[in-house]
């Protein structure tokens, strides 16, 4: 299923999804500042209103001035724009029918807005083994074919921010081969305008620096951005943008943000702050993290733990991430998070806690009426009213009769209408995996009914399993898998279990390899279990985890 290509939608994506959306929705998949924007925009609110009611001024004053004075250039070398996307858009305009260069991961509207202007691309991917470091030898090689390179730093999506002496390599051989350079400076303001490539732009009139006022400024609603590069190159782009592009409350606000400097430096403490202690939390959990230098952060889950499972088991709680489905090279393997309030990030602490670990594993045994059913089904009742996750049934009986499929439909309706979801399993197991979703609590019940339908399947036909040599080690195999399994996507997995077979077997050899192997496979989904309960006569007697009595 394709996923919004951008964040700061979360609703939308719920919906994609078809996930009903909590009550309460967290959404760290959009990266402005969290401190919301800056104090002098609410304070002289009334000054601005009246803007309203007039045009704004057509050359985007204050903005203008404002920025020629930040970053001290002239005014014929700037252009504003109803956000950096706007000039994104411009820019890709003149490459129609000519070639550039992206390296990916990027951010998709580079993409989005080359191939609607028919340019033709060639992408070159920064290697996921060398830490996404920018593939500077590889663009190289590329230039002499291209008519426009595209970099950005610091990156998006990873955070990481190339090395000065590299960029400023590629933007000389660039020149050579009359290769015009695209910078994206969208995230340049959390690391420092001594990063900035602005300074260098007299000597390099082939360079258009695109910068945002969107993410530190957190002025995502106001659309605002600019760029800045040689005045031909400029006027070129003016006479394609609409006029008044920029509203005049944006140009006034725009005008108040470059002004706010303690905002500027309190907000990139923060971020690093944060920053710092999200990294450190995901590297104690045997996460990958690339060493960001922006608000927000790329990691890659522990091995054994897809990001597609701790997203959507994120979404259950209320939580989103940004997903990494549409960035090549980091294909839905990587999730990123943008930076919040210390309140949230300890929320999200706290998710991922859940998430990056396994799903508990609880084994009742008991004999027949020892009451171990009602009590696994109340253990999970009790667990998915905290999080709101399914309650789903794994019923181990397969329809082999009339009077079962009876049994099994009247089975299915009785649990559908208490709210469980009901997977009559097939003596594979693992066919029951695509049915699942992260954040299920699941009760199979039972393993006992299993292992009989798993030794004793083809008995009237063949040779069963249980007469085969290993063939039922092979299969307990595969179980003891596929319960891993379940744990990763599920938050729960209750297991019951008769303590012996109740029917009397056809012969003392097969009696002695069905004990023998019952107890076997008991012993080893105790030792992977997080709690391990005996029921006796409706009492649970707790032999691992839990509390003992």
């Amino acid at each position: 299923m394709q996923l919004p290509d951008h964040g700061a939608n979360p609703h939308a994506l719920y919906n994609r999804l078809g996930l009903m959306p909590p009550a309460s929705i967290t959404d760290f998949s959009e990266n402005c500042n969290p401190a919301g924007p800056p104090a002098a925009v609410f304070q002289q609110w009334e000054q601005l209103y009246p803007a309203i009611a007039r045009y704004p001024d057509p050359s985007g004053e204050p903005f203008l001035s404002a920025i020629a004075a930040y970053h001290g250039v002239a005014q014929q070398n700037i252009i504003l724009g109803n956000g950096a996307a706007e000039l994104l858009s411009l820019l890709a305009a003149q490459y129609r029918g000519k070639s550039a260069i992206l390296i990916d991961p990027a951010f998709s509207e580079y993409e989005a807005t080359l191939s609607a202007a028919g340019a033709r691309i060639t992408r070159i991917q920064a290697r996921e083994e060398d830490g996404f470091a920018l593939p500077a030898e590889a663009i190289e090689t590329a230039l002499p074919d291209a008519d426009v390179l595209y970099l950005c730093t610091p990156n998006n999506p990873t955070g990481l921010l190339p090395k000065r002496d590299e960029l400023l390599r590629l933007i000389r051989t660039a020149a050579k081969h009359g290769c015009e350079v695209i910078v994206d400076e969208a995230f340049i303001d959390w690391v420092g305008e001594e990063h900035s490539l602005i300074p260098y732009l007299d000597e390099f009139p082939h360079v258009t620096i695109v910068r945002s006022m969107t993410k530190l400024y957190a002025i995502p609603g106001i659309r605002l951005g600019y760029a800045i590069a040689n005045s031909e190159r400029i006027a070129g782009l003016k006479r394609r943008a609409p006029h008044w592009n920029v509203n005049a409350v944006a140009a006034r606000i725009g005008a108040l943000c470059l002004d706010q400097e303690e905002y500027r430096q309190k907000a990139v403490r923060y971020a690093a702050c944060e920053r710092r202690k999200m990294m450190e939390f995901l590297e104690a959990r045997s996460c990958t993290v690339l060493p960001s230098v922006t608000n927000y952060l790329l990691f890659q889950p522990p091995a054994g733990i897809p990001a597609d499972i701790v997203f959507r088991r994120l979404l259950v709680s209320g939580i989103v991430v940004r997903h990494t489905e549409n960035f090549k090279g980091l294909d839905g393997r990587w999730l990123r998070i943008g930076m919040k309030t210390g309140y949230e990030m300890k929320t999200l602490r706290t998710a991922l806690d859940a998430c990056l670990a396994d799903g508990t594993l609880t084994f009742i045994c008991g004999g027949v009426r020892s009451g171990k059913s009602a009590y696994a089904e109340q253990l999970v009742r009790t667990e998915a009213e905290k999080t709101g996750g399914r309650l789903v049934y794994i019923a181990s009986g397969t329809p082999g009769d009339a009077e079962m499929a009876a049994r099994i439909a009247r089975h299915q309706h009785d649990r559908a209408d208490d709210g469980w979801t009901t997977i009559e399993q097939p003596t594979d197991l693992e066919r029951v995996l695509p049915q699942l979703q992260p954040g299920d609590h699941v009760l199979w019940d039972c393993a006992t009914t299993w292992l009989a339908n798993v030794a004793f399947a083809g008995w009237e036909t063949g040779t069963p399993c249980i007469e085969q040599p290993g063939c039922l080690e092979q299969e307990l195999e595969t179980l003891l898998g596929t319960n891993r399994e379940i744990r990763r996507i599920a938050r729960q997995l209750v297991i019951v279990s008769n303590e012996v077979f109740d029917e009397t077997l056809n012969t003392e050899e097969a009696t002695r390899s069905y004990t023998l192997t019952l107890g076997s496979l008991h012993q080893r989904i105790v030792a992977d279990a997080d709690i391990a309960i005996e029921m006796d006569s409706g009492i649970p007697v707790y032999h691992k985890g839990g509390v003992r009595r």
